[in-house]
């Protein structure tokens, strides 16, 4: 029963689930890791377009405390904060275990490029709701949501402060980006 698990739990419990469990972690983190490798190979093949970097996280209720502080700050392409202090770190889906935060590039400007185009429409961005303004931070989204939610992110006593209290999501970490207990 230790090896393979018991039937009323539906083998869930056994060494083998566990060993299961722990390889598709390892496949997740490797994944991620892979990706992250070819979008700075992908940058540093075409940084005369790119001027920087934006990181992004996934808007539900497992996303890590590192990653939530981080989402839709901006990076210089050698991984330096533009107009905050949080550390960039190993970046997106390599900042810790099975991360699945990734980031995008920012690219020049038309005219800093010397094309013309006309107005871009406005773009979006998927949460686990479904999709929201494009410009939409994880702190921002967080606000928005149910205290049930809420409580379950950041716990009971800072969803109570977010709703009652008037305080940010983002007020709950230092400017260096570490969660504050």
């Amino acid at each position: 029963k230790k090896v393979r698990g018991h039937a009323n739990r539906g083998y869930q419990d056994g060494a083998l689930q566990m060993s299961r469990a722990n390889a598709a972690s390892i496949a997740k983190t490797a994944v991620g890791h892979l990706a992250s490798t070819a979008r700075q190979s992908f940058a540093s093949a075409n940084d005369h377009i790119l001027k920087g970097k934006q990181w992004l996280s996934t808007l539900d209720n497992r996303t890590s405390k590192d990653c939530r502080i981080r989402d839709r700050l901006k990076y210089t392409l050698d991984n330096k904060p533009i107009g905050h202090k949080v550390p960039y770190l190993q970046g997106p889906g390599k900042i810790h275990f099975c991360c699945r935060s990734t980031e995008t590039y920012i690219l020049k400007s038309s005219e800093e490029l010397g094309i013309k185009v006309g107005e871009i429409k406005d773009s979006s961005r998927a949460s686990m709701d479904g999709q929201v303004p494009a410009d939409t931070t994880y702190q921002d989204w967080l606000s928005r949501q149910a205290f049930t939610r809420q409580a379950e992110i950041v716990g009971e006593t800072r969803a109570r402060l977010i709703r009652d209290g008037g305080m940010s999501p983002d007020e709950f970490y230092n400017d260096r980006g570490e969660w504050l207990t």
